[in-house]
Formats: C-alpha cells, sequence, structure tokens
C-alpha cells in the first residue's frame, strides 16, 4: 500500500488477524530465543528491525546496516525517528504512529535518512507482536528501499503524459507494422480516432506525394540505424494533404529481441507556410506577383545557359511607362498601384509559357524572351504598345499609360544578363528620346556609350601605383541607445583625367577584370591599418567593416590570408566584420559553408550585405556563420510609404532574430525612415541621416559631436535637428 493514500491501509479481518496473532506470537517466541536464530537472520536480504513494546529498537540484521549504515551499535535503544529528517512525510508519520499505537500492521513507503545524509525511500512493513495473554511485547519491521522502482514509475508516468497530452502525434506499430497504439493528438492531427487505425499499416496516411522508393528509404534507415527523421507529406481522414515532420524509431525489448516502431510527428503547416511566405517576398514582386530583380537574374541565367547549348537567339526587353508619375502625383499611390497590377496582367497576356515578365522598380519592367529572334521580340513589343492604347479602368478612372520599350538581343548585344539588360536599359532611353509609345533595338552607334567601361579597366590597373584610391568611413549606430557599433570602409577612386569616379561604376570593372584581387587586398590591409592608429590613438570604433567582392572570398586560402593581415596589422580578428553578398553562396553553396567555417574558426566576424536582393536560400543561410544582416538601402528607401518594402523589411526583420543574428538597415536618410525601422524591431543603421561618409582624419571629431548628440537616435528625431554639418563645420575644409 502507497503512502500516496495510507488511509486506505487494509485493517486484518477476524480471520486474518487471528492468523497475524499466531503468526505475531510465533515471531515472539523466535525473538526470545534470537539468539539461537541470529545465523538465520544473518542472512537474511531483507533489512530487518525489531523493537520491544516501547518501539526501542533490540535487533538489526546486517542487511539493515547495509541499507542505512547504521549497525547494532547506533540502533540498540534507539527508536526508528534516528532514520527520519526534514523530507520525511509527518502525515505518513502520524498514519504510522496511529497503527502501531492501535496494535495493527503498517505497510507504507516513507523518505528515509542513512548515516551518511543520504535519502532512500523505504517501503516499511511492520507487524505487532503479542505473547500468549494478548499483550502486546514487540514491532518487528522489514525494510527495501524502492527509490529506483519510484524514479522508473515517475519517469513512466512522465512519458505517459507526454504521450497523452502532448501536442505532438504518436503512434506505436508492432514487428509487423501494424498499429497498435495512438494518443489524442494523432486523432487530431490526422481525424483518425484509435478505433479506426488499430491493425492497419500506417500507410493508411499516405498521400501519394511520395513514391515507394521514398518509402523503401525511410524503412531501411529505420531497420540499419534505428531511426529516421525528416519531412514529409500525409492525408488526414477528410483527404486533405499536409506537411508533417516525423521520427521514426525502431524500438527492440532487450529481453527476447521483439522490435516495435514509435514514431511521433507533428503538423508543420504554418511553419511550410511561413517560409513559402519568405520565399516568395525574396522572388516576387508583392504588388503585381511578378519575378522580382533577383529572381529574375536567376531565370535569366538559366535561359542564357539554354541559349549556349541551343545556340537559339534570346531577347531582353526594358520597359518603362510613360508619364507614370503624373498619375501618383495626380491620382494617389493607391490607384498608381492599381494601375500597375492591371498593366502587368496586359503584358502577361502577350507572353508565352516559358517566357518571363518581372517588375524590378516603380513603373520598370523586363521581359525575357527565349528563342525568340529580333523578328519574333519585335512583333511582341509591338502588340504589347498597340494593347496600350486601349484604356484602362481603375475604379472611375479611366486612364491609358503607353510603353516606352528598348531591345537587346543575345548573342550580338552581349553574352550575359547584365550586358544585355544595359544595352536594353540604353534602347529604352533612345525611345523616350524618340517620342515615346514606341521601342528601339540596342544599335551599333550605341556600343560607343561602353567604351568608358574600357578606358575604366585601363586607369584603374595604375590607380593603387599612382595613390589615386582612398577608404572613406561611415559609422553604424544601434537603434536601442545611439552607440557606434562599427564603422564601414567606403572604397573611392579619384581620377586626375575623370575625377571622382562612383564606386558602382568602378567595381562592376575590376571584378570583371580581376583588379578586384589587388584592389581588395588594399582595401582590407588599408582599413586594419587604419584601425590600428585608431587604437593606438586609443579612439578605435568596435568593428571596422570590409565589403568582400566574391571573386576574393572564392580566392584559395583567403581565410588563413585575412588571418595573416590581422597579425601583420596587430588588429584581434573580431575587430573585422566582412560583408558578404548573397551570391557568395549561388554556384557552391557548401564551398562557401567552408569558407564561412574557416573564418568564423578565425574569430573573424561576417554579414550579409544588400540582403534579400539577390540568390537566398533559407536552408543553407540558417547554416552559415553570419551574424548580422544588412537590410538593402532598396527596401529602406520606401518602408515608409511602400506596403511591400515593409512587409520584406519586417519578414527580414523576423527571418534574422530567428536565426539569432541583427539587422542593420543601409541607407537611412529620414527620421522617418528611422521611427518605422525602430517599429520593426531593427538593430542597427547606417545611412546620411547619421553622417555622410569622412575620411579617417575626421573620425575624431565626429566621435566627439557623436557624444554630444545621441538624441539623434532617440524618439524626438524630428525635434533633434542633428545634421553633419554640426561636426563637419569644426573641421578645416578640405580641398576639393
Amino acid at each position: 500500500m502507497s503512502l500516496r493514500d495510507p488511509e486506505n491501509t487494509p485493517r486484518a479481518g477476524p480471520t486474518s488477524f487471528r492468523r497475524l496473532r499466531l503468526a505475531a506470537t510465533q515471531l515472539h517466541a523466535d525473538a526470545v530465543h534470537l539468539p539461537r536464530r541470529d545465523d538465520a537472520l544473518q542472512v537474511v536480504p531483507e533489512a530487518i528491525l525489531v523493537t520491544d513494546s516501547r518501539r526501542r529498537t533490540i535487533y538489526v540484521n546486517p542487511a539493515f546496516e547495509a541499507l542505512t549504515g547504521y549497525g547494532a551499535a547506533d540502533m540498540v535503544g534507539q527508536t526508528c525517528a534516528i532514520l527520519q529528517g526534514e523530507g520525511t512525510s509527518a502525515k505518513t508519520l502520524q498514519v504510522l504512529g496511529a497503527a502501531l499505537d492501535a496494535g495493527r500492521p503498517f505497510k507504507g513507503e516513507l523518505l528515509n535518512y542513512r548515516k551518511d545524509g543520504t535519502s532512500f525511500w523505504n517501503e516499511l512493513t511492520v507487524v505487532p507482536v503479542f505473547d500468549a495473554l494478548g499483550a502486546l511485547v514487540q514491532f518487528v519491521g522489514t525494510q527495501r528501499d524502492v527509490t529506483a522502482l519510484r524514479e522508473a514509475n515517475d519517469r513512466l508516468l512522465m512519458a505517459s503524459r507526454v504521450f497523452e497530452d502532448g501536442s505532438e502525434g504518436f503512434m506505436i506499430a508492432d514487428a509487423e507494422r501494424r498499429i497498435i497504439k495512438v494518443n489524442p493528438a494523432f486523432t487530431a492531427i490526422t481525424g483518425y480516432s484509435e478505433d479506426e487505425v488499430i491493425g492497419r499499416n500506417p500507410n493508411i496516411l499516405s498521400s501519394g506525394r511520395h513514391d515507394p522508393a521514398f518509402y523503401r528509404a525511410m524503412w531501411q534507415a529505420v531497420d540499419e540505424d534505428g531511426q529516421w527523421q525528416g519531412e514529409l507529406w500525409n492525408q488526414r481522414k477528410d483527404g486533405t494533404v499536409y506537411p508533417q515532420q516525423m521520427l521514426l524509431r525502431r524500438v527492440v525489448d532487450g529481453s527476447d529481441g521483439a522490435a516495435n516502431y514509435v514514431a511521433s510527428f507533428s503538423d508543420i503547416t504554418d511553419r511550410k507556410a511561413a517560409e513559402d511566405s519568405i520565399w516568395r517576398l525574396s522572388r516576387y514582386d508583392p504588388l503585381t506577383g511578378l519575378p522580382n530583380r533577383a529572381y529574375l537574374q536567376e531565370r535569366a541565367a538559366h535561359a542564357l545557359d539554354r541559349s549556349r547549348k541551343s545556340g537559339e537567339p534570346l531577347a531582353v526587353v526594358f520597359i518603362d511607362l510613360d508619364q507614370f508619375k503624373n498619375v501618383n502625383d495626380s491620382l494617389g499611390h493607391r490607384i498608381g498601384d492599381r494601375l500597375l497590377v492591371k498593366v502587368a496582367e496586359r503584358f502577361e497576356s502577350t507572353l508565352r509559357e516559358n517566357d518571363t515578365l518581372a517588375r524590378i522598380g516603380g513603373d520598370e519592367f523586363v521581359m525575357l524572351l527565349p528563342g525568340t529572334d529580333a523578328r519574333a521580340a519585335s512583333r511582341v513589343v509591338r502588340r504589347l504598345v498597340e494593347l496600350s492604347e486601349q484604356p484602362l479602368r481603375v475604379d472611375a478612372h479611366e486612364l491609358t499609360i503607353t510603353p516606352s520599350a528598348g531591345i537587346a538581343m543575345y548573342p550580338f548585344d552581349g553574352h550575359d544578363f547584365d550586358s544585355l539588360a544595359t544595352c536594353a536599359d540604353a534602347a529604352m532611353y533612345r525611345a523616350k528620346d524618340i517620342g515615346r509609345s514606341t521601342f528601339c533595338f540596342f544599335t551599333p552607334e550605341m556600343q560607343a556609350l561602353s567604351a568608358r567601361a574600357l578606358v575604366l579597366d585601363n586607369l584603374l590597373r595604375r590607380a593603387i601605383e599612382r595613390g589615386e584610391l582612398s577608404l572613406e568611413y561611415q559609422p553604424q549606430c544601434a537603434l536601442h541607445d545611439g552607440g557606434i557599433v562599427g564603422l564601414e570602409a567606403l572604397l573611392r577612386w579619384r581620377n586626375p583625367e575623370l575625377g571622382q569616379v562612383s564606386p558602382g561604376e568602378f567595381i562592376p570593372v575590376a571584378e570583371g577584370s580581376g583588379l578586384i584581387i589587388p584592389i581588395g587586398e588594399w582595401v582590407l590591409r588599408t582599413a586594419l591599418a587604419q584601425m590600428r592608429a585608431w587604437l593606438d590613438a586609443g579612439i578605435a570604433p568596435p568593428v571596422v567593416a570590409v565589403n568582400l567582392s566574391i571573386v576574393q572570398f572564392r580566392q584559395p586560402g583567403f581565410p588563413d590570408h585575412v588571418r595573416r593581415m590581422l597579425d601583420e596589422c596587430g588588429v584581434a580578428p573580431d575587430r573585422l566584420e566582412l560583408e558578404l553578398t548573397e551570391s557568395v553562396a549561388s554556384d557552391d553553396p557548401a564551398g562557401a559553408m567552408a569558407v564561412m567555417e574557416a573564418l568564423h574558426a578565425h574569430g573573424i566576424r561576417l554579414s550579409l550585405d544588400d540582403f534579400g536582393t539577390g540568390y537566398s536560400s533559407l536552408s543553407y543561410l540558417k547554416r552559415f556563420k553570419v551574424g548580422k544582416l544588412k537590410i538593402d538601402r532598396s527596401f529602406v528607401a520606401n518602408v515608409t510609404d511602400s506596403a511591400a518594402d515593409q512587409a520584406i523589411v519586417s519578414a527580414i526583420i523576423r527571418l534574422a532574430n530567428g536565426l539569432g543574428m541583427a539587422t542593420l538597415a543601409e541607407g537611412v536618410e529620414t527620421p522617418a525612415q528611422l521611427d518605422a525601422l525602430r517599429f520593426r524591431g531593427c538593430d542597427q543603421v547606417q545611412g546620411y541621416w547619421l553622417t555622410r561618409p569622412f575620411p579617417p582624419a575626421e573620425f575624431p571629431a565626429y566621435l566627439e559631436a557623436h557624444h554630444a548628440s545621441r538624441p539623434l537616435l532617440g524618439p524626438d528625431l524630428q525635434r533633434s535637428g542633428f545634421t553633419v554639418v554640426h561636426w563637419r563645420d569644426r573641421l578645416p575644409e578640405r580641398p576639393a
């Protein structure tokens, strides 16, 4: 009888009590002659304790000493209170005392303590012993350690509660894979009751989405490795198909080797929906549902690869809507957005199944037409222009919006998507120049405009040795307190002939020519040397961030090369953050992860730049050793008034939080943008609202002014009145 229900301890009935008294009388006779029975009691495996009628111990056997640590010298003359402690139940002791006072036997469990202070659960049985006249003379008690049994029962109870009350579905099958037990969560998820599935094969849940080879591999893994874990699609009783995360184990009974199969699973419909939502946001325009710039580049890469192999032509068409700004300005953005949706639907009607129409900006679209020659491309675009002459009705408005389009042809105008897109864009502007609502092909004359790229390539080759390159730095600040968390090093090129050249213009040239390798090394070494100088001056930022080209990233031995530069400059690895773009994983995700692992092992920080604009594989992103996602400025620019950009920014921040990464928004130029980012939980920001990039010599003055102006990042942004002029006014004028 458990102590958990001591009040139900049975009393001995008349017949059993007579037997008990006879047994007690015999025990009493035995106790009188204990010296003669001592040898027998020495080998009894259960602990035995005998007391007199006043409950003073008169005998304990060796098993008692082994159990409690107390020998005869400790116990004789003592009561069993010596075994009790702070954890012993007072209620149980009360029940025990009442039974003994009444001369009744007692059986129950209570917490006792050994001589060394350790506790154990004692299964105690006490029998009173009476003499021939019925007088109580002794108590004989047996004790057994049931601690392990209680713990096993507790574990079994806990497992039972998990099985019965848990949110995961459980299914147990026998060695023949027949279902023998399911829990309530199984019924809630699948719709099948226990009676409907007992004795049946689990394949009743099969959705039909997996072929027999999938299930053969699954069961083979279970039988050979002991378990299989993964995602699969199953079907509910009502016929609906849903995604499921399942762990299937083979459990072998150690006694006879019989096997059972235990499956635990959960419905991951909501998780899959969230993943699909993020996937769509990263590849599709939320307004029109068309592919975005990133997905367009992905589709273009596949189309160009097919064209190279087949020798077929391919057309790239850039489209810009004429005077669309007037619609937004006069009728509002709501009407403008609805008009864009209708225009997109009209454009799509002119396409074949394997063509692609993407929206890459406000009113800018790109068509990708595989297997299309110049004559066919002109027919498609002419049809598009003709359709646009028909008015569209948006609410009460009847609107006519015409396109200007430019066409570039593969392989005549370029061999990759970037060059084709550039040619098509130039042709589109030519169409606008000649009167709009028309289209132009890219002509050889326009090729002269690309001659600048050749000039840049030639001049860039001597830019380092001529000292034409320099670095400027832009602070990165924490939104919660305004503190500086780092500086981003930004490359600048000032050529005597060309003047200041935009990085957006010369960096692609450097990457295409291979010059990015020496230039990238110069940038990294210069930034580290500047960090060392700041450290020596006692004014260093926590981190200096350096943009990394994919060409640099793929150089053999790059992680070790970076570590050597850190050692040479005397800069700790955690003061360097390398900014990568999503394209590092586009061709070789496994190789990219290996390089990231090596950089991370050296203690170097990594961040993912321009997140959301390139190739995004969430399955690899969660395994990248990246500590920060940088939200591209294209999303920040319209975060205050574009629902699509707000959704993308929020999704990126939630994704980063879920992966344990920080977020930094680039291109913050207004206090309203800052407020919108703070509201959505962004961690860090940088941009012109804080300050424009500045030369390293101006950092001390900025740092001093920043400490005095930290309300810049506080709630009263629009009243702070802080501008970059506040601290730059203190500096001597820089030469032009």
